[in-house]
């Protein structure tokens, strides 16, 4: 029998030599046990159970085989929500917070707006968290993510519709019109597949991570239907690479001149929001 403080001076110690960052030796075992890291400290010296080693042997051996430790623990915190996730879905990151949280000062307060991909649902269900008088679409082109966004509107209780298609048609053939619209959609560029982590190419979506016409395919099939579904003054906000700020803004001047597109900085400087109200 061992206890979980010497389990995890171990398991830090494998997880030095497999060249894994060991703070997610330390989360794993947080998330599996659903500790705080104040319990850690008062419970530490618990001896584990064989069932629990077991299952924390085999989360490890994982880990150490270079699968994120959200899809270890099928959980990710995203504002300050622990979502359901599993490899149907791209893992939220902290960055879309920030998105997330642009947006919702923007947005109106009452009214229709639709989160463009959403994967898990992390963006959508937050927006309806926050602002429980707006009429909250969420779309994905996956059956997969939809299953997993479900689930988690369930498990919130949180009145989201949601809708399969790609991208903006199946608001055009509903006749749906917005108010608002977040998006943060596949935007790497299949050519930087090679400088990208190897957990994240062998693990997450790739329909969620990659797009065409070198990571823009997806922002211009929304522009290109923006006119069916926007109404008045609308605002529209994207998460974008920190490098395609001067493209997208060039792509939405060529389409609709006399839109005033910005494009904003995150907290740690980098170009990762696109505004612009629709006419």
């Amino acid at each position: 029998m061992v206890s979980y403080k010497k389990w995890l001076v171990e398991a830090k110690r494998q997880a030095e030599r497999a060249s894994v960052e060991v703070s997610a030796v330390e989360w794993l075992l947080l998330d599996f046990m659903q500790w705080t890291r104040t319990t850690l400290l008062y419970r530490g010296d618990e001896l584990i159970s064989e069932t629990q080693l077991e299952q924390l042997t085999e989360a490890l051996e994982q880990l150490l085989e270079g699968k994120p430790v959200q899809y270890i623990t099928q959980q990710a915190s995203f504002y300050g929500q622990t979502f359901f996730v599993d490899e149907r879905v791209l893992i939220p990151r902290p960055e879309t917070e920030e998105v997330v949280e642009y947006f919702l000062g923007i947005c109106p307060n009452s009214g229709v707006v639709a989160d463009i991909g959403t994967g898990s649902g992390a963006i959508a269900l937050t927006i309806k968290n926050e602002k429980k008088d707006l009429d909250v679409i969420a779309s994905d082109i996956s059956l997969d993510a939809l299953s997993v966004a479900k689930y988690n509107a369930q498990h919130f209780h949180t009145n989201v519709t949601f809708i399969q298609g790609d991208v903006l048609q199946p608001f055009i053939t509903q006749n749906i019109h917005l108010d608002g619209l977040i998006s943060n959609p596949p935007y790497i560029a299949k050519e930087e597949v090679a400088v990208m982590g190897t957990n994240v190419i062998k693990h997450e979506p790739h329909l969620a991570l990659f797009a065409d016409e070198s990571g823009y395919a997806i922002y211009d099939k929304i522009l290109k239907d923006l006119p069916y579904v926007m109404n008045a003054n609308a605002p529209i906000v994207f998460e974008i690479g920190y490098q395609q700020g001067d493209t997208l803004m060039a792509m939405i001047k060529s389409r609709y001149p006399d839109l005033k597109p910005q494009v904003l900085n995150d907290i740690n400087g980098h170009a990762r929001i696109l505004h612009m109200n629709w006419f």
